[in-house]
């Protein structure tokens, strides 16, 4: 992908990204498709001579997820660690420390954010060289963001960016829907830009860490610009045959592969990328693969149920919109997503609605390890009874926590699940029309689990509470422009203030010539339709719809105290307009 220019640079900034001595120099050494959506390539440079290898994801591949490290309580290797979690690919992540195991920056995995204490936001750390400096890149249902590193924030204007979480912000929260997130500094591309120096190894050269200006191995990471496309990328180095690369090597590494923006990663010894069909694809420096703080891995395949499709895919239509009147959502559709090591889940067939349903156990924990959520796109806005359906031998557990976001609510209660079979009550909320919205299930404790503790997920049940727009009927606050299924657009009546026919004016009056009456008839008449005095006025063309009717623009409730028959010639009598 082409690097477009960045939009606004003054010349002091310029000179930040002015052309490097010499490219690099890539030459393929092999290529290995590991699955539909996700390739590797080895390449060998010369001047001198790196391996180094990229992965190239595709965000929108059927089955295609991403996942970070869990907060940890030691370290491990990406191959112990993706083996473990049944990844695809996995690479090591942030900067890190031990005493207590914790990152430079921030870390999310698993859907849930590590504790401030072993990320670097915490601000007894706020003394440490590299406090806030990072940036990340995070992933969650449907779309991929990132937010610039500090030396970019505190230059915002400067540099002319424009995108990223949070503009100008240091150590900014991550979105609430966040489910796996690494950081890394520094930049290595920004909005298009590769970060380039004349001297590789001048101070002015990545002013935000010095340890860019020797060759190292290197790891870093990288995403194109409609965020489709993730780039994974390791260097090895301090060997005779590879000698690792400048930061400014590493920034024209990922700007050649097609990277809009870019960051460093945790590299060194540190620097390893594992496959499940190759394992370890480079030569770490420490000889063996180094245990560290936390990793980002690949999944590919659903994790359960039978749905494929991506997790992170920006360009993706809703996994399901229900309708105005609500609907199911079914554990084995698109819109359910589980989390968590997958030796902690069991899928059942045969059992639950449509068939199958899958349970984990409650734990005593302080935080989430399995948990799930179904998310909850919705046609249109309204208040809805929300049911969950209960299992007699899978729904056991007792004080299981819910958290529904509805209508940018956040509701968080604990349900007992020991209800037996059937559909069962959450209670009635406001929702918005749209997404970000879901609910979800924890498997955390804040007590001991009973014996026994099962914690079901079948199906969740949203069914509208009172008047909707498509329900056939014109309810107080609906209108021709606004419920046009209801309320089609109706003939203009005079004086009652309201847009009948939904042309922009409000009781206008059809122009006639003089000595004409409005319906084209002389003059000469001496009643109009529907004058109280005239007995005939109910066989006039105007007869089909009394005035005293009110029109649905009015805010009346048109057809709630009419017949059905009455109704129905209404409905024939009104003159349709387009709008």
């Amino acid at each position: 992908m082409p690097l477009r220019p960045m939009a606004a640079l003054t010349a002091g900034a310029a000179a930040l990204f002015s052309a490097p001595s010499a490219a690099l120099s890539l030459s393929e050494v092999d290529r290995d498709e590991l699955s539909p959506g996700v390739t590797v390539v080895q390449y060998r440079t010369s001047s001198p001579t790196t391996d180094a290898w990229v992965a190239t994801i595709d965000l929108c591949a059927d089955g295609i997820r991403l996942d970070a490290t869990r907060r940890p309580s030691s370290t491990r290797s990406a191959a112990s660690w993706g083996s473990a979690e049944g990844a695809l690919l996995a690479v090591n992540g942030d900067f890190y420390r031990t005493g207590p195991v914790r990152v430079y920056g921030d870390a999310v995995g698993g859907g849930v954010p590590w504790p401030l204490d072993q990320t670097g936001l915490d601000s007894a750390y706020s003394g440490e060289w590299y406090y806030g400096d990072f940036g990340w890149v995070a992933v969650g249902p449907d779309w991929l963001d990132f937010t610039h590193t500090g030396w970019a924030q505190d230059r915002w204007d400067e540099l002319g960016l424009s995108e990223g979480w949070a503009p100008g912000e240091r150590l900014p929260d991550p979105p609430e829907d966040t489910l796996a997130l690494v950081s890394g500094f520094p930049a290595l591309v920004i909005e298009g830009e590769v970060v380039t120096c004349d001297d590789p190894t001048a101070t002015s050269c990545f002013r935000d860490r010095s340890d860019m200006r020797d060759r190292h191995p290197r790891t870093a990471i990288g995403f194109t610009e409609d965020r489709a496309t993730l780039f994974l990328a390791v260097v090895d180095g301090r060997s005779s045959r590879s000698s690792g690369m400048y930061g400014s090597e590493l920034a024209d590494l990922m700007g050649q592969v097609g990277a809009w923006q870019a960051f460093n990663l945790d590299g060194g010894g540190s620097t390893q990328m594992w496959s499940s069909a190759g394992g370890t694809l480079n030569n770490p420096s420490d000889g063996t693969p180094r245990a560290v703080a936390n990793h980002l891995g690949v999944f590919t395949g659903p994790h359960t149920g039978d749905s494929l499709r991506p997790w992170h895919c920006p360009t993706l239509a809703p996994c399901e919109i229900l309708p105005p009147e609500g609907g199911l959502l079914d554990e084995a559709g698109d819109c359910f997503q589980a989390h968590g090591p997958d030796e902690w889940w069991r899928e059942v067939s045969g059992e639950g609605e449509g068939g199958s349903l899958v349970w984990t156990n409650q734990w005593t924990s302080d935080r989430p390890l399995n948990w799930a959520w179904w998310r909850i796109n919705l046609a249109q806005a309204g208040e809805y009874r929300v049911e969950w359906r209960g299992s007699d031998t899978y729904s056991v557990a007792r004080g299981v926590r819910h958290r529904l976001r509805a209508g940018g609510t956040d509701h968080v209660f604990d349900v007992d699940l020991d209800l037996g079979e059937g559909w069962h009550d959450l209670g009635t909320f406001a929702f918005d029309a749209g997404g970000d919205q879901y609910l979800a299930i924890d498997d955390d404790a804040t007590g001991a689990p009973g014996a026994d503790p099962h914690i079901a997920f079948d199906a969740i049940r949203l069914t509208r509470v009172g008047p909707w727009c498509g329900d056939g009927s014109c309810d107080t606050e609906e209108d021709c422009a606004s419920c046009p299924a209801d309320c089609p657009p109706e003939d203009e009546v005079p004086d009652n203030g309201v847009d009948d026919d939904c042309d922009g004016e409000v009781d206008e009056v059809d122009e006639v010539a003089d000595g004409e009456t409005g319906d084209g008839q002389d003059g000469g008449s001496s009643g109009t339709p529907g004058d109280p005095g005239d007995d005939s006025a109910g066989d006039s063309a105007e007869a089909g719809r009394p005035e005293a009717a009110p029109a649905c623009g009015c805010g009346g409730a048109l057809g709630g105290g009419l017949s059905g028959a009455l109704a129905g010639f209404l409905a024939l009598a009104r003159r349709r307009r387009g709008r």
